[in-house]
């Protein structure tokens, strides 16, 4: 099993203890286009909508592979008939004491 990250910052998984137990770093990068166009004006600010297309940067499905991806990146794979067998997310972030994400404690399928 071959677990490949494609965020664009390493991941550290924690235990319950607040131990670093494992840290992938990033391979690579996948990401969902978007595309945005404008809807209307709030007060002196624009306000867009924005859709997503189909993933870039996503390998084919491999078995015993697995990606961690964001969430948007997978529900546009799904969207597009890729399968999501092989996506993780992360799941229960760990924050430092900024409250900046540095880490989760699992993951997650959609």
């Amino acid at each position: 099993m071959r677990i490949i990250n494609l965020t664009p910052h390493a991941i550290n998984i924690f235990n319950e203890n607040n131990e670093i137990i494992a840290t992938f770093p990033s391979e690579g990068l996948a990401r969902a286009t978007e595309k945005s166009e404008f809807s209307h004006k709030l007060g002196e600010f624009n306000v867009v909508k924005t859709q997503y297309g189909e993933p870039e940067g996503l390998p084919a499905y491999e078995a015993e592979t697995y990606l961690v991806v964001s969430k948007i990146t997978a529900e546009a794979a799904r969207a597009y008939g890729r399968t999501t067998d092989d996506l993780l997310l992360t799941s229960d972030l760990v924050r430092n004491e900024q409250g900046q994400i540095i880490g989760c404690r699992r993951f997650a399928i959609l």
